[in-house]
């Protein structure tokens, strides 16, 4: 029918749309590769490092989405939302985030153990305790301020937004989430990325602002932070008692957060089917059109290729 090739015209643009921003990024991330190969050879952990790492971040992350918002002609304040949602809110998507977390970190962990099982692991990156406390702060600042701010504008603002005038709430939320764990190149991180990806994309839609889960993905960073610096700086048994303490702070918070989505009507709401705007076509009609995206088939491929290369073949001693 005329409507329906209409319709996957409209999801294959915003497919498109989304694409083109991401390859974008990835362009000027290798355009920069030689200008920053001419800068001085800054050692792991300086404050230097640091904040080279953190303006190449801006660069690489900030002008794609910002150029692509602007020509999609979306403002500051359709990305973020103009709603003002009450503490309980925040309160409700940190506690889901943070409890999704901890539920996340098994279920990475089984996906680890079936890497094992076929003979790979994924390749980790060893966390560097920066040398000083101003190196420390930039540290932080680019890694629980800069990230949920920057990811929260792009895939829960703009591409949420571009996916969603095509295809519907719930498949552009599905694919923003899926498109987010592609973004992070790792296998064992997908339960953590989809799922963030959803409650996140929900809350957006939901409550009319990006807020909310720019304050979890901030908490998630936090932790993250937290326990690396505590098992560096203080050993083991320092790593293993921050590591307890803030698991049972995410079961609180889980709990609470799942109690506060009960208790304001939001798994009714999905349960009942009144939550967003229903897509115009079936599922696999909306996954057709948006592999026949060349820009996003393009990432697929890329994110595939950038994904296996974080594997290396397991070293068994017998």
């Amino acid at each position: 029918m005329n409507w329906e090739r209409t319709v996957r015209r409209q999801i294959r643009r915003s497919a498109d749309i989304i694409g083109l921003t991401t390859l974008a990024s990835l362009g000027i991330n290798y355009l920069l590769y030689p200008l920053v190969q001419l800068l001085p050879d800054f050692a792991e952990g300086t404050i230097w490092y640091e904040l080279l790492k953190l303006v190449l971040y801006v660069i690489v992350f900030t002008i794609p989405f910002s150029i692509g918002a602007k020509l999609s002609g979306m403002s500051a304040r359709d990305l973020v939302g103009e709603e003002k949602p009450p503490a309980e809110v925040y309160l409700m998507t940190i506690g889901l985030v943070l409890g999704w977390s901890l539920t996340a970190g098994f279920l990475g962990a089984g996906i680890e153990g079936i890497l094992n099982l076929f003979g790979m692991t994924e390749t980790a990156e060893e966390y560097v305790l920066p040398s000083g406390m101003a190196a420390l702060a930039v540290q932080f600042f680019s890694t629980a301020i800069v990230p949920p701010i920057v990811e929260e504008l792009c895939f829960r603002g703009f591409y949420l937004k571009t996916a969603e005038r095509s295809m519907g709430t719930w498949a552009a939320i599905s694919l923003t989430a899926i498109g987010f764990w592609l973004a992070h190149y790792s296998i064992e991180i997908l339960p953590l990325a989809v799922g963030f990806g959803v409650i996140g994309g929900y809350i957006r839609k939901r409550y009319g602002s990006l807020l909310p889960s720019m304050c979890a993905h901030f908490a998630v960073n936090s932790v993250y932070m937290i326990i690396n610096v505590g098992y560096v700086a203080g050993g083991d048994m320092i790593g293993a008692g921050l590591s307890v303490i803030i698991y049972l702070l995410e079961v609180l918070l889980g709990a609470i957060g799942i109690v506060l989505f009960i208790r304001r009507g939001c798994l009714k709401e999905i349960w009942q089917g009144l939550f967003g705007r229903p897509a115009a076509l079936p599922a696999g009609q909306i996954v057709f059109a948006v592999l026949t995206s060349i820009p996003a088939l393009l990432v697929l491929i890329l994110s595939i290729y950038f994904t296996s290369g974080n594997l290396e073949v397991l070293h068994i001693s017998w």
